[in-house]
């Protein structure tokens, strides 16, 4: 695939899916070609990374003195994670 082809081809999606398409591209070199224009890596744009921040806020520079301990906070932790609207990133 060239990045030309690449380009024409996403293009095409949108027409075809509007406002119902999400793609996910990877570091491929015709996704990184001038031609298709991508953002740089935006760990802000990525919902999983405010999932992630939201783990980290509630386990960081804690002390736990069992595995029990630990599995407990995390699965509370889990119950409790905010997961933003995937639509917000996009």
């Amino acid at each position: 695939m060239t990045a030309e082809y690449a380009k024409h081809f996403i293009l095409e999606l949108c027409n075809e899916f509007e406002d119902n398409l999400i793609v996910v591209l990877d570091r491929v070199p015709y996704f990184q070609a001038s031609v298709v224009t991508l953002l740089a890596y935006s760990p802000e744009l990525n919902p999983v990374e405010e999932c992630w921040r939201q783990l980290q806020s509630a386990l960081s520079n804690r002390f736990f003195d069992s595995l029990s301990e630990v599995t407990t906070a995390i699965d509370t932790a889990l119950d409790q994670l905010s997961i933003p609207k995937m639509s917000n990133h996009f």
